[in-house]
């Protein structure tokens, strides 16, 4: 097991917090490391895409209160420009992803997958700029057990002008493990079964997956639906081309159909990429 150490961070630093449970870990490490205060150039930011769970968004704000520690809230807005929002204002029915998909005019998809870089990276970086900030340290919360997005993330740096990424996580250790350890000893924790988090139903999840959450939440497939149905003017379009439509999806799931669910089915969403 890693230690679970508090980590000092020299600003200017966005810490990368996705809204589950490691990157909040992090945050917290961080804000000890601090003796409970951050710098003033050491923000937690969180791109909420619209689409996340409410437990999602409620997790965030028991951290922000708990800990004294305001997070700072960011959307993409219309034209590639973002727009700050709080816990009250943050959208929750999926209004930024979905002016993205009518800008583009077309769906993400495993292939083209430019949500994560329009709706997370790129609000991210926009808003560090917006700060003044010529450079700045991402931190992002990767474990040691994700070697390979570590790696990812860290050949980045070579040719990244602006930002450079840490993954204090990574080089303490820290596995999916202690992370659940170190949580089950707090006070409050997230509120989503393993598998539900980050866009709630994400079509980088596998389709055995996202049928197991329809069941647990019937109401979270509509706007997937209906992305499919109309989210591109004049034309049907799928999210995932190999997998069934999230109608069929959705339809498997009120029939109740027997479910053999292989949570391993998922490609990495990768949304702190």
């Amino acid at each position: 097991m890693g230690a679970v150490r508090a980590v000092l961070i020299r600003g200017p630093a966005v810490l990368s917090v996705s809204g589950g449970a490691t990157s909040a870990m992090m945050w917290r490490r961080v804000l000890d490391a601090h003796g409970g205060r951050l710098p003033a150039d050491v923000r937690p930011v969180f791109c909420n895409t619209g689409k996340e769970f409410p437990a999602t968004l409620d997790f965030l704000h028991n951290c922000e209160t708990r800990w004294d520690c305001p997070i700072v809230w960011v959307e993409r807005a219309p034209g590639d420009t973002f727009r700050e929002v709080d816990y009250a204002t943050a959208s929750r029915d999926g209004e930024p992803f979905e002016q993205l998909i009518r800008e583009r005019r077309y769906l993400p998809n495993p292939v083209t997958r430019f949500c994560t870089s329009a709706l997370k990276v790129e609000v991210s970086m926009r808003w560090a700029r917006a700060q003044g900030w010529e450079t700045w340290t991402d931190v992002v919360g990767l474990r040691a057990d994700e070697p390979s997005r570590v790696a990812k993330r860290r050949a980045a740096n070579a040719t990244d002008e602006e930002r450079q990424v840490v993954c204090p996580l990574a080089d303490a250790g820290i596995t999916r493990e202690d992370v659940d350890r170190w949580w089950a000893s707090q006070p409050f924790r997230l509120d989503l079964k393993r598998g539900e988090s980050n866009c709630d139903l994400c079509f980088m999840k596998g389709w055995q997956l996202r049928q197991r959450i329809v069941a647990d939440h019937p109401a979270v497939s509509e706007w997937w639906e209906r992305m499919e149905r109309e989210g591109v003017p004049g034309r049907q379009s799928r999210f995932h081309g190999t997998a069934p439509s999230y109608a069929k999806i959705a339809e498997a799931a009120r029939r109740q159909l027997p479910l053999a669910i292989d949570l391993d089915d998922s490609l990495p969403c990768a949304c702190t990429d």
